[in-house]
C-alpha cells in the first residue's frame, strides 16, 4: 500500500475516468444544496441533518428551522482535547427531542381522538444500555410517566435503581428464573408498575409460586403469539414461529389457572410484538387489529386489563427512501401513532370493553438517529497502479505477454464482450503457468496489469455501448478507489456486517466542493469483511459505491457514519482486539444555541483495558518483554539504555488507544 501523498501524484486515477464519463461537469456551482440531494441527507436525516455554507454537516437538534450545529466545529474540538479519532459523538438533544416528540405524537392523537387512556411509553434499554443514554431517556420521558423494559435479570437490576417513578410501568420480558421474579416482585414492593410479562406457559406457575413464598400480588402481563407476522430483516421474532409468547390455547388455559387460584385480578396487561423495524404501515395495522381483538377477548373473560403493549417495531427510515425496503419505512411517527390509537379504540368500541393505557417499546426510533461515528481516512489504495506499454511488454520477451497485451491493443466498442472473454482466459493461464513454472512472478505481473486496463478500458466505455452486458456491470467493483478508514466494522457497525444493514456515510466536510471519487471503504482489521461497499443512495434502493472527494494530504480528511444510536454500541465484537471507541456527548448551549458544548468524554478502551478484558495478565506480558530484553542486554545485542528505552516504549503504547493515531 503506498502512502497517500504517493498515489495522489498517480496519473492513472481509474475512478476519476468514470466519475467523468457518467457525470459530466455543470456549468453551475456546487452548493451544499447539491450535496444534500447527492447523500439524500432529507431522506434519512429525519430534519435533524443539513450542510451548511461552508460546506459542514450540521445538527439540528429541534429539527427545521432551530439551532444548527456544525460537526466539523465539535470534531476540532474533540482534537483540541487529544481525544482520538474514531470516536462517536452522542447528540443528547436529539435523544431529547425523539422522546418528546414520541410521548407528544401520542397525547395529540389521543386527544384528538378522544380516546379514553393515556399513553405510557416504555424503553427496552437491551436497544441501547450506556448509562448516559438511558438516564438521557428517563429524565427527557418523566413528564410523561416514560417507563423502561428489561429482558434479563441484569437489565432489570438497572431497571428497578432507575425507573423511580410509581406512574411509570416497568415491563419484565425475556425468559425469567425465580431471581428475576423475585427482583420484579421487589420493585412492587417499592411501590412500582413493574408488570412480569408471562413469555411462555411454564412461567406462569414459577410465578405464581415465587409470588406466594414472597407474600407480594404479582402485576401480571401475557404476551401473545400472533398469526400476524412482521416484515423485513426481523420478521421472525413474529408470527406463529416466534419464539416468544403464548398461542391461543395456551392464553385461554392461563386465564382459567388463574381463575381457579384466584389471581384473574392480577392479570393487567396484554403484549405482543411483531418484530423490530417493520418496514410497511399495512404489517402494523394487521398486528394492531389481531391484538386488539386478543385484548378484548381477555377482557370479556373476566380479566381486568390495564394495558396493552403494543411491542417494538416502529422503524427508522436509514435509507432515506421511504420504501419497503429492509432499512426503510413507508410511513411517518403520526402515521404510526394514529393507525395504534384508532384501530384499538375502533375494536373497543365495538366490543363495548374499557380503551387500555397504551404502551409501545420504540427503542430504535428513540435512539438511532443520536449517535454518529466520526472517522479519519488514513489512506487509498488505486485499483489500477500504471499503464503498460509496448516496450514494458517487449523487455520481458515473452510471447504469452505480448498476446495478452494484443487483446488491450485491438479492443473496440464491437468485440468488447469477446475482448473481455478472452482476457480473462488469459488471466486464468497465466495463473497455471506460474503455478507450474512456466511464468515468472514479473509476467505474472504484467498480464494481471493489462487486464486491470481491459476492465477499465470498458467501464470508462460503457455508456457508448448500444447494448451493456450484465458482466460489465460486475465490473465497476473491480475499479473502484478503496479508502482506508481508521474504525473496525466489527466494533462500530456490527450490523452491517452480520446482515448488511445500510447506515448512511457521508463526508463531515468539504460538502461545499463537488466529490469526484467512487469508492469503496474498508477498515483497519485484518478481514477481508471489515469493508463496507454498499451505500445509501438518492436515485435507487443502494450503490456499491461511496461519492467521496480527493484526498489533499497532509489535511485529514473526515467521514460520518450516522443513524449508528440503536444496537452498535451495544453488539460491537472485539475483532483483531480492537476495543469500544472514545466517545463525547454533545448539548447545545442555552447561552448560544448555535453553539455547543461537550459535557461528557468517556475514553474508549485502551490496549491494556482489552487484554484485560480477554484474561492477559498486563504485568506479566511487560515482565516477559523484560526478561527478553534483559536477556539481549546480558548477550551485548542491546545496550541498557536501549534496552530500557524499549521497555518504555512497549509499557506506553500499552496505555494507548485500540486504533490508529491521528
Amino acid at each position: 500500500m503506498k502512502p497517500v501523498n504517493q498515489i495522489l501524484t498517480h496519473e492513472n486515477n481509474s475512478a476519476e475516468i468514470l466519475n467523468e464519463k457518467e457525470t459530466p461537469k455543470l456549468a453551475s456551482k456546487w452548493t451544499s444544496a447539491d450535496a444534500i440531494e447527492t447523500y439524500n441527507i432529507d431522506g434519512w436525516g429525519a430534519g435533524y441533518f443539513s450542510v451548511n455554507e461552508e460546506g459542514h454537516m450540521t445538527m439540528l437538534p429541534e429539527g427545521q428551522g432551530g439551532p444548527a450545529i456544525s460537526i466539523m466545529d465539535v470534531v476540532t474540538e474533540v482534537q483540541r482535547q487529544g481525544i482520538g479519532l474514531p470516536c462517536i459523538i452522542r447528540f443528547h438533544d436529539i435523544l431529547r427531542h425523539r422522546v418528546t416528540h414520541l410521548n407528544e405524537t401520542f397525547a395529540k392523537v389521543i386527544r384528538e381522538a378522544n380516546y379514553k387512556a393515556n399513553y405510557r411509553g416504555v424503553y427496552p434499554i437491551k436497544v441501547n444500555q450506556m448509562r448516559e443514554v438511558v438516564e438521557e431517556i428517563m429524565d427527557a420521558g418523566r413528564p410523561y410517566h416514560y417507563g423502561l423494559e428489561a429482558g434479563s435479570k441484569a437489565e432489570l437490576q438497572v431497571v428497578l435503581a432507575l425507573n423511580k417513578d410509581p406512574e411509570a410501568v416497568t415491563i419484565c420480558n425475556g425468559y425469567k428464573d425465580s431471581d428475576y421474579i423475585r427482583l420484579a416482585l421487589l420493585g412492587v414492593q417499592l411501590g412500582r408498575k413493574v408488570i412480569i410479562v408471562i413469555e411462555k406457559f411454564s412461567e406462569l406457575d414459577l410465578c405464581l409460586k415465587v409470588a406466594k413464598e414472597v407474600g407480594v400480588e404479582p402485576i401480571l402481563g401475557i404476551r401473545g403469539k400472533l398469526s400476524s407476522k412482521g416484515a423485513g430483516r426481523w420478521e421472525e421474532s413474529g408470527g406463529d414461529m416466534a419464539k416468544f409468547g403464548l398461542t391461543a390455547n395456551e392464553i385461554v388455559r392461563a386465564v382459567d389457572l388463574l381463575r381457579q387460584q384466584e389471581k384473574l385480578s392480577c392479570l393487567k396487561l396484554f403484549h405482543f410484538h411483531i418484530g423490530s423495524q417493520i418496514p410497511d404501515i399495512r404489517t402494523i395495522k394487521e398486528a394492531i387489529l389481531e391484538g386488539a381483538r386478543y385484548y378484548a377477548s381477555l377482557c370479556k373473560m373476566g380479566a381486568p386489563l390495564e394495558f396493552l403493549d403494543v411491542g417494538g417495531g416502529l422503524g427508522v427510515d436509514y435509507d432515506g427512501s421511504q420504501s419497503r425496503s429492509d432499512f426503510s419505512i413507508n410511513y411517518t411517527f403520526e402515521e404510526y401513532v394514529s393507525d395504534v390509537v384508532y384501530q384499538v379504540q375502533s375494536v373497543c368500541e365495538t366490543e363495548n370493553v374499557p380503551q387500555p393505557n397504551l404502551v409501545s417499546e420504540s427503542g430504535r426510533a428513540v435512539t438511532a438517529l443520536h449517535s454518529c461515528l466520526v472517522m479519519n481516512v488514513i489512506d487509498q489504495r488505486f485499483p489500477l497502479e500504471k499503464k503498460t506499454t509496448l516496450e514494458n511488454v517487449e523487455s520481458l520477451k515473452s510471447d504469452f505477454v505480448f498476446e495478452v497485451y494484443e487483446i488491450l491493443k485491438n479492443i473496440n466498442l464491437r468485440n468488447a464482450l469477446e475482448s473481455y472473454h478472452d482476457a480473462q482466459a488469459k488471466r486464468e493461464e497465466s495463473l497455471s503457468r506460474f503455478k507450474l513454472g512456466h511464468l515468472s512472478l514479473a509476467e505474472r505481473a504484467r498480464v494481471e496489469e493489462i487486464c486491470a486496463e481491459i476492465n477499465n478500458w470498458i467501464i470508462s466505455n460503457m455508456k457508448r455501448m448500444k447494448r451493456i452486458p450484465d458482466e460489465f456491470y460486475e465490473l465497476r467493483k473491480k475499479i473502484l478507489v478503496q479508502y482506508v478508514v481508521n474504525f473496525s466494522v466489527f466494533q462500530s457497525a456490527p450490523d452491517h456486517w452480520a446482515f448488511d444493514q445500510l447506515f448512511p456515510i457521508v463526508p463531515i466536510h468539504r460538502m461545499n466542493e463537488k466529490p469526484k471519487v467512487n469508492c469503496t471503504l474498508v477498515d483497519i482489521t485484518c478481514d477481508s469483511d471489515g469493508e463496507i461497499d454498499r451505500f445509501i443512495a438518492n436515485d435507487e434502493a443502494y450503490s456499491n459505491a461511496l461519492r467521496v472527494h480527493h484526498l489533499k494530504p497532509p489535511k485529514s480528511y473526515f467521514l460520518g457514519m450516522f443513524l449508528t444510536g440503536a444496537y452498535q454500541d451495544i453488539m460491537g465484537d472485539m475483532h483483531n482486539l480492537f476495543g469500544r471507541v472514545n466517545e463525547v456527548h454533545v448539548f447545545t448551549d442555552d447561552d448560544d444555541p448555535e453553539d455547543f458544548y461537550i459535557e461528557e468524554v468517556i475514553r474508549g478502551d485502551t490496549i491494556s483495558d482489552i487484554l484485560t478484558a480477554n484474561q492477559y495478565s498486563v504485568s506479566e506480558l511487560v515482565k516477559s518483554i523484560r526478561q527478553q530484553i534483559d536477556q539481549k542486554i546480558k548477550d551485548t545485542s542491546l545496550k541498557p539504555r536501549q534496552g530500557m528505552q524499549l521497555v518504555d516504549f512497549y509499557t506506553q503504547v500499552m496505555q494507548g488507544y485500540t486504533y490508529l493515531r491521528n
